[in-house]
């Protein structure tokens, strides 16, 4: 049986091989997520005004009318700074290893980045709790998984899209859903989704298990998801979840929020210019400043597990 230590062989072929992060580095879904207008960007974050239409109608009116001002809003996003942890590379292990350190060092910091703000992004979107009626949380009704789960039911998807077309946005097209696991297995393992769609290959595709855009929902999925507390508040991102904690899929209203990263600095202190150490060390990491939040405080979402009694 292989058994594995910390530290590299040195000084002698090895297979260049790094161990393997066994995590998910999808983050496909901020494509859907529209970037900041230029103009509106400034040093400090993101100003924009916004007009609150008041126009009122009228059938058969027989008074005057009154011209009225159209009053407006005035937003503000601050910039958010995102940093990678620094990693030290001496000129030692350089020397013995047979691989490039350096860059799969770069790598790692790259991915450990889009790890970092793809659940950022989730985090800031979604709902931070079921009070709000502009930003439905719903819980699922269907049968116990065997761990105490109530699993999505389609009845539940139906349900939900009505809530959220209750909310009367305008843009139909711009409906994205992220899927946690639980619910894109519910989802195919659900009667009533197997009796409405006889054929499984309009509602997921049978080679990859993925779920497809369905009634109205354009389906991402993701095994970084969000969860919620039996009492309906969103976890702590990264928290370990409690026994009546729940993960969630996430809804979210492309048009209401706002994604922009400006270039990334690398910040690297190459071996070089270190005059004291024995071994020359140089260290890296990633650097990027962000506008990243909801724009309005509405048209976001989120499905969470039920708990079985």
């Amino acid at each position: 049986m292989a058994t594995t230590e910390t530290g590299n062989w040195l000084n002698q072929y090895v297979a260049p091989q790094l161990l393997l992060e066994f995590k998910n580095d999808k983050d496909d879904f901020l494509g859907v997520l529209p970037g900041a207008n230029p103009a509106a960007i400034t040093a400090d974050g993101l100003r924009f005004n916004k007009l609150i239409n008041n126009v009122g109608f009228y059938v058969n009116n027989t008074e005057g009318f009154t011209a009225k001002k159209m009053t407006g809003s005035k937003t503000f996003v601050p910039w958010e700074k995102y940093d990678t942890d620094p990693t030290e590379v001496d000129d030692a292990e350089i020397r013995g290893l047979n691989y490039d350190k350096r860059n799969m060092t770069r790598v790692a910091h790259s991915q450990a980045m889009r790890r970092g703000i793809r659940d950022h992004v989730m985090f800031k979107l979604a709902p931070g709790d079921d009070t709000s009626a502009d930003m439905p949380v719903m819980r699922t009704t269907g049968a116990d998984d065997g761990t105490g789960r109530k699993r999505l039911t389609f009845a539940d998807l139906i349900k939900y899209l009505e809530k959220i077309k209750g909310l009367n946005l305008p843009d139909e097209s711009q409906y994205f859903m992220i899927l946690c696991p639980e619910h894109s297995t519910d989802l195919m393992l659900d009667r009533d989704s197997a009796a409405y769609f006889a054929d499984k290959n309009i509602f997921f595709d049978v080679t990859t298990g993925k779920v497809k855009s369905v009634m109205g929902f354009k389906f991402f999925e993701n095994n970084a998801v969000l969860a919620y507390t039996s009492a309906g508040v969103k976890k702590a991102k990264g928290a370990a979840l409690g026994a009546t904690d729940r993960r969630a899929s996430m809804f979210f209203y492309a048009p209401n929020s706002v994604y922009h990263l400006d270039s990334v600095k690398i910040l690297y202190k190459p071996e070089t210019i270190d005059t004291n150490s024995a071994d020359p060390k140089s260290e890296f990491r990633l650097q990027v400043y962000g506008l990243i939040d909801r724009v309005y405080e509405y048209g976001f979402g989120a499905l969470v597990s039920g708990i079985v009694a």
